[in-house]
């Protein structure tokens, strides 16, 4: 496994890619396949500081989390998002600028001696910082539950990815398993809640 350290660009550019999809695409079941692939990369940069076991339990997390967060919208009766064909948010212009802004902001952070301290190597703090941030700006372009518990998942990703440097400690990767899996189960509950609630309204006469 020590080879993928030669390859840690690869994962840094992936987050990249997954983070702005999530913020300019419109939430819908699909974006968990986008999810999963951010799950991947964090998982490749946390092999850089977790044992190996610790990064297959991150990792089979990070998937069974996209599996549950999908299964449980589409097995709602009525998708949340459904009949709206639109693949891209609103505020295209504006997405873009907050994106290339957060992307630099990561960048100049992460090359700084922020982390110095901690042994951090340095495309594990570009990819977590800029998680963190893309985190944020997804929570601030909308309302909707499937957007907020995408931010959250991604929030907590960035963190964990940080402090797996400082403690590398598998009782807290245990931890933030359990964070994962709240979170995702606490949004589809809250979904299907109100997409029955808008059911029992609509057949209401």
């Amino acid at each position: 496994m020590t080879w993928l350290n030669n390859y840690l660009f690869l994962p840094v550019v992936i987050l990249f890619i997954t983070g702005s999809a999530l913020a300019l695409m419109r939430p819908q079941p699909r974006s968990m396949l986008i999810l999963a692939a951010q799950y991947i990369a964090v998982s490749w940069l946390a092999s850089t500081s977790l044992p190996a076991a610790g990064v297959a339990a991150k990792l089979v997390t990070g998937l069974l989390v996209c599996v549950i967060f999908y299964i449980g919208i589409r097995q709602i009766g009525d998708d949340p998002l459904r009949g709206d064909d639109q693949l891209l948010s609103a505020n295209i212009p504006f997405s873009i600028i907050a994106l290339l802004l957060v992307t630099v902001a990561s960048v100049s952070v992460a090359r700084s001696n922020l982390f110095a301290q901690f042994d951090i190597r340095i495309e594990a703090s570009v990819g977590a910082l800029f998680l963190i941030a893309a985190s944020l700006l997804n929570l601030g372009l909308g309302t909707d539950q499937l957007r907020i518990g995408i931010g959250l998942l991604t929030f907590v990703s960035g963190a964990e990815l940080i402090y797996g440097f400082i403690e590398p400690a598998l009782a807290l990767i245990a931890l933030l398993t359990m964070v994962h899996l709240g979170i995702v189960l606490v949004i589809s509950y809250i979904i299907s809640i109100q997409i029955r609630y808008a059911i029992s309204e609509n057949r209401d006469p």
